[in-house]
């Protein structure tokens, strides 16, 4: 019978291994959180902001407080475009709104000066063309075409001699195009 001959571990002497266990081999303090991004961001573009102006994407959001709702509804902050100590707002207006923009364009540039302080565009240039919220038809089948003249067989020839091969610009021709093809739409449909 073979006895064992080792001495029982007291607790303490336990607990002094264990504890001089995890010393040698404790692995590195764990790292602070990072601080938020948006305090990093805010760091750094605070002085460009102060140094360059106001951003086009701080103006489309304010635009109707800017510029008032009735404007609004007829154009959007395109972009600022810089040259030199020049600025010049870009809105895109909504068709024939550009008229009334660019005769409110002093009251305008006043109402962008108070909100972006004394970085403000100093020039605005109107564009015409579709609004972000409009959207464009996204298939032919979409678009409704209306005939621009009365639907009677003698007008159509008239109105054929005269308007085939005119056509100097691509939207009359592209009118034309769309014409013709409402008078082959038509005349199927009275054969039918």
């Amino acid at each position: 019978m073979v006895l064992n001959m080792k001495r029982p571990v007291t607790p303490s002497t336990l607990e002094s291994e264990a504890r001089r266990y995890l010393e040698q081999h404790r692995g590195r303090r764990a790292r602070p959180a990072a601080p938020p991004a948006a305090q990093a961001a805010e760091r750094v573009l605070r002085p460009l902001a102060k140094r360059f102006g106001v951003g086009i994407e701080q103006l489309e959001q304010h635009w109707t407080e800017i510029v008032g709702a009735r404007l609004a509804r007829w154009c959007d902050p395109v972009s600022i475009q810089r040259q030199g100590s020049v600025q010049t707002l870009v809105i895109q207006a909504r068709g024939p709104a550009g008229a009334v923009l660019q005769a409110e364009s002093r009251r305008i540039l006043e109402r962008v000066k108070l909100y972006a302080g004394h970085r403000a565009p100093t020039r605005l240039k109107v564009v015409q063309g579709r609004l972000g919220g409009q959207d464009a038809p996204k298939s032919p089948g979409q678009l409704q075409v209306t005939p621009a003249f009365p639907q009677q067989p003698e007008t159509l020839n008239r109105v054929k001699q005269v308007t085939d091969g005119v056509e100097k610009s691509t939207e009359a021709r592209l009118l034309s195009a769309l014409k013709r093809f409402d008078r082959s739409v038509q005349a199927r449909r009275n054969r039918t």
